[in-house]
């Protein structure tokens, strides 16, 4: 199995993805299921392994990381089974967005252009980047130069 989960690996990277968390999660759970005598995903391994997260949440992520791989390998083999995704049932909970206010934002533009050091190029480029976003509407990893 982990030289499906390799496979699988490079070609989320080759695609963009960064992998390095559902690399170790894959990996946990290949050395899981092999321990069990198992070359293939089966559901009630990857149930057995995600419930071992400490948390709901980090055990839907396990299982989803396991649900992702399983449905891009069953193309090409079926005895690998597809786990329920939602088997613990986690939800993602979202903060409603603040908008702020124009007097906010004049207080933050304010705020920007008092950073140190005075008369250097740090607090222009916090001000203009502060009044760029909240004129046009940007967010902040779209304003950021790519790295």
């Amino acid at each position: 199995m982990l030289k499906t989960i390799e496979t699988y690996l490079a070609l989320r990277r080759a695609t963009g993805f960064a992998m390095s968390n559902v690399e170790y999660l894959l990996k946990s759970f290949a050395g899981f299921a092999t321990e069990r005598g198992q070359a293939y995903v089966q559901t009630q391994t990857a149930i057995d392994w995600a419930a071992l997260g400490p948390s709901i949440a980090q055990r839907d992520a396990r299982l989803k990381a396991v649900c992702r791989f399983a449905r891009h390998i069953r193309v090409e083999d079926v005895r690998h089974e597809l786990p329920p995704g939602n088997h613990f049932g986690a939800q993602k909970r979202r903060r409603p967005p603040h908008i702020y206010s124009g007097t906010e934002i004049a207080r933050l533009i304010e705020a920007a252009s008092q950073l140190r050091p005075q008369g250097g190029l740090r607090p222009l480029t916090y001000a203009t980047l502060i009044a760029l976003l909240a004129v046009t509407g940007l967010r902040i990893g779209t304003a950021r130069p790519p790295t």
